[in-house]
C-alpha cells in the first residue's frame, strides 16, 4: 500500500473551509445558524459579566462592597 506525500500544507481554516464548501446547502445553512446562536450566546454571557463587574467595582467604591460575590451575578 502507497501512501500520498505532498509539499503543499494546508492549513485546518483552509481544510475545515473546504469541507463546508462541498455540504449541502441545508447542511450549510445549519452550520451557519449554529454558529450564529453561539456566537450570540458568548455575547450575551460576555455583556451579563461586563455588566456584574461594572457593578461590583461601583459598588466597591462606593464601598458597598458585598460578603458573598454570588450575589453580583444574581439577577
Amino acid at each position: 500500500m502507497s501512501t500520498f506525500q505532498s509539499s503543499v500544507e494546508i492549513s485546518p481554516v483552509d481544510a475545515l473551509w473546504a469541507l463546508i464548501q462541498s455540504q449541502t446547502s441545508s447542511v450549510r445553512k445549519a452550520l451557519t445558524e449554529r454558529l450564529v446562536a453561539q456566537q450570540e450566546a458568548v455575547a450575551q454571557q460576555e455583556a451579563m459579566v461586563k455588566e456584574s463587574l461594572a457593578t461590583a467595582f461601583d459598588e466597591l467604591d462606593k464601598g458597598m462592597a458585598k460578603s458573598n460575590a454570588r450575589r453580583l451575578f444574581a439577577k
